[in-house]
């Protein structure tokens, strides 16, 4: 658990590095994940991803499935919590942002997962061109400009120093 709630504390603050480059602060993002059952569950696949000699069993896999679902659901900070985009806010749009940086960033230099290379490559290749989620042009502007900004502003050995406590481990 110590380590599940390191890792979760790193995804935050490096969250909110991002949205500090932007003037924003999150201190509630991914609260939920430190308590019951969703603790539970992102505690043995986040270990698991940094140690892989842990083997998740399947009992865990499945918890962590509907946990994972049951997070997407009920953040706001997530696709999943709505059925129209535009009924999300600049401010929680701009949340949401920071959280697909943060967590390409551990994918990308941390984790070593694969997957896209880049915030921009995630949003073009998974999400801009779904038709369901009928992105606003304010929004698809927003997106665009903050990925652009924060691509051109972070610095990553700050953003590095930020996950590196977890690499000792």
């Amino acid at each position: 658990m110590e380590f599940h709630y390191r890792r979760t504390a790193a995804h935050i603050d490096c969250l909110n590095y991002y949205a500090g480059l932007l003037g924003y602060h999150f201190p509630e993002h991914d609260n939920d994940k430190n308590h019951g059952p969703m603790r539970d569950a992102y505690a043995y696949v986040n270990y698991a991803k940094y140690h892989p000699e842990f083997v998740l069993s399947d009992a865990r896999r499945q918890l962590w499935h509907e946990m994972h679902a049951e997070h997407h659901r009920m953040q706001p900070h997530h696709i999943e919590h709505y059925t129209d985009m535009t009924a999300v806010s600049d401010i929680t749009l701009i949340e949401m942002i920071c959280d697909w940086h943060s967590a390409n960033f551990e994918q990308n230099h941390i984790t070593h997962e694969d997957g896209d290379k880049s915030v921009r490559d995630f949003f073009d290749n998974t999400l801009r061109g779904r038709a369901e989620l009928r992105w606003s042009a304010h929004q698809l502007n927003i997106i665009d400009e903050t990925i652009e900004f924060l691509s051109m502003y972070a610095n990553h050995d700050d953003v590095m120093a930020i996950w590196r406590n977890l690499l000792i481990d």
